[in-house]
């Protein structure tokens, strides 16, 4: 057995996988064989009533059995088909409130937990609205977002990725239904009838229901939305989804999903991506019309692999799943757009990182394994680029010292095989880094020499590894010109006479739209001070008028970051223009930091515009929108 550096068995829980804080319930008590979700989406009531049942095995003698809630509604239990008295617990913030089940039973006990509940208006994991089906008309619409804990206040459950199970579902709706497991049958106009085979946590449970109308995208995948965005999402997606799979599979372990399927939701869904299985759910802002950010499709489909497959214990291993993710997304790109797109990627995320970590609500927060103070902190809260790019930029670091692709793509393989529907934490990770390179001393003597400490458990920045600037030197060439002439030019013909002949044109006009992303970053990364563009006028205006593309692009990433370079540059004929978008989008990466930035410039204005779009906001985005503007 090899032993491994003291700073990991320093920090090593005495059992892995180690507890989840996040829960309330008595998970270790138990294996949950098989979990069935019967129930109804009633629209006009905006609330969701029916039955879960849980097939369990006792793992040890019980004297109860408990289980997560939060702000649900119980209205009978069963165990064994017998009538089961109940309490559910005062709340702890931020948990919800665990229900304890009085039931007696020996060890090795199969017993069968049947619940009736009901949701209520304070669910954090349901989102009802009206959305636009045409230019004309409008459709009632139900999604679910339950990651990281909000799958208790859905139905009561172990909401914990440490338990995974098998899940049969019938949803009654009046209107079509998607979940994340395969249609089984339909046996009547508004029953719909799911299987999901494969165990999975309860995060990753998802329904929506809506006007949904759906077309073939591939051989193995379908496209999902509300028919006024059915065919842009066609033609911004269909090209890649079989491409992504295939690459992916050839460097990790065949789809064992069966499906590849993609829900566009209405504006409102407050994340890029969610990866619940068989059926991604996106963000509409992902309809660029220049297929810009088809990777957050790859990025998706890696979860199939690491998260929904091999999945974090706990919330304090977040990085397990997307620090993997990314790094397998990136590598998916880089393999159909070449090397340097791959390492232009990781620059982007650096750049993103650097600003992440300067966000957060407390420095603490930017480890790579957090310390979630046994259950005193919201994982809600501490969700950031961090696990992202930390966590993706260490498994690159790996890469790197391993020796690279050929040594490190073996052991990719091994790690998803090793523990394929299974949850793990980090230590069982660098355990497993250790037995597949065990036989090798060379490769554990540079195991040995990672730096564990300074990228597991200290914040901040890790070490920045030595990426290939090939796509990025040109954007930070035209960016020092600008910097340069800025403050040498004094109006605005002198501007366009320079940066709209010549290479700064030439430099601009070869850009991707990731590097028109870059460029608009860049500008305001680079500048000499903070109020750089805002004290140098003509040339904020300048950059408004030279590149019109930008002004009117449809990619969200852009407008964005144009509506930041706007406002940092003191142009108040913006801020009512970002207020009318504000109404848009619901996609927290650009309303949180959009409402930070309205705040700063005209707090006033901020406010407004939150109090009239809050209900258009997903409860998690305006929960946190209301604590980063202090209401």
């Amino acid at each position: 057995m090899v032993k491994l550096p003291e700073i990991i068995e320093s920090h090593r829980p005495k059992i892995s996988p180690e507890t989840d804080y996040s829960t309330l319930s008595n998970y270790k008590d138990f294996k949950v064989e098989n979990s069935n979700l019967n129930i109804e989406l009633l629209f006009n009531e905006q609330k969701i009533i029916g039955n879960v049942t849980y097939q369990l095995l006792a793992l040890n003698s019980i004297q109860k059995i408990t289980l997560d809630s939060s702000f649900i509604k119980i209205n009978k239990i069963n165990v064994n088909n017998t009538l089961a008295q109940y309490q559910i617990n005062e709340r702890v913030e931020p948990l919800g409130s665990s229900l304890d089940i009085t039931y007696e039973a020996p060890r090795e006990s199969s017993l069968e937990l049947s619940i009736d509940f009901e949701t209520t208006k304070d669910s954090t994991a349901i989102q009802w609205l009206k959305t636009e089906t045409s230019t004309t008309d409008s459709s009632d619409y139900v999604f679910t977002q339950l990651e990281p804990i909000h799958a208790r206040s859905l139905f009561p459950c172990f909401d914990t990725p440490s338990v995974k199970s098998t899940f049969n579902a019938i949803i009654k709706s009046k209107h079509p239904v998607v979940f994340s497991g395969l249609p089984i049958s339909k046996d009547s106009s508004d029953i719909y009838e799911f299987e999901q085979r494969i165990p999975i946590p309860s995060y990753l449970i998802a329904i929506a229901s809506g006007n949904i109308t759906s077309a073939k995208a591939g051989p193995r995948s379908t496209i999902y939305a509300e028919p006024n965005r059915l065919q842009d999402s066609i033609n911004e997606f269909e090209q890649d989804l079989e491409k992504f799979i295939k690459i992916a599979e050839d460097i990790v372990t065949p789809y064992i999903w069966s499906t590849y399927d993609i829900l566009i939701n209405p504006a409102s869904f407050p994340y890029g991506g969610m990866e619940n299985p068989n059926i991604t759910f996106v963000t509409p802002t992902l309809i660029s019309y220049d297929k810009s950010q088809v990777d957050v499709i790859a990025h998706e489909l890696a979860h199939s692999w690491s998260g929904n497959n091999v999945t974090n214990a706990s919330w304090e291993h977040f990085w397990l799943n997307e620090g993997w993710t990314v790094y397998l997304e990136r590598r998916i790109t880089g393999a159909l757009h070449g090397e340097a797109f791959r390492q232009f990627s990781f620059i982007q995320g650096w750049n993103d990182l650097i600003n992440s970590i300067e966000a957060l609500p407390k420095f603490e927060y930017s480890k790579l394994v957090q310390d979630l103070q046994k259950g005193k902190i919201d994982p809600d809260d501490t969700f950031s680029s961090v696990p992202y790019e930390k966590g993706s930029n260490f498994i690159y670091h790996l890469e790197t010292k391993l020796g690279g692709l050929k040594e490190f793509d073996p052991f990719i393989k091994f790690y998803f095989t090793k523990f394929q529907q299974k949850s793990l934490d980090t230590y069982q990770f660098i355990d497993s880094l250790y037995e597949f390179y065990g036989n090798d001393q060379s490769k554990i003597d540079i195991l040995n020499n990672i730096d564990w400490e300074l990228w597991l458990y200290t914040p901040g920045l890790p070490p920045k590894a030595d990426f290939d600037t090939t796509l990025v030197d040109n954007v930070s060439s035209l960016v020092s010109k600008w910097i340069s002439k800025a403050t040498e030019f004094k109006e605005i013909e002198e501007f366009k006479e320079f940066f709209t002949k010549g290479e700064p044109k030439s430099l601009y006009d070869g850009f991707s739209s990731p590097q028109k992303i870059l460029f608009i970053d860049s500008l305001l990364e680079s500048q000499p001070s903070s109020d750089f563009w805002l004290n140098n006028s003509k040339a904020s205006d300048s950059l408004l008028e030279i590149y019109p593309d930008l002004q009117d692009s449809k990619n969200t990433e852009i407008i964005f970051r144009w509506f930041k370079l706007k406002l940092l540059s003191g142009k108040s004929q913006y801020y009512n223009d970002l207020s009318k978008w504000l109404g848009t989008v619901g996609r927290m990466k650009y309303v949180r930091p959009s409402y930070k930035l309205l705040n700063r410039v005209d707090r006033e204005l901020a406010i407004e515009t939150f109090k009239k779009y809050q209900s258009f906001y997903h409860p998690i985005a305006a929960n946190l929108v209301k604590q980063d503007l202090g209401l």
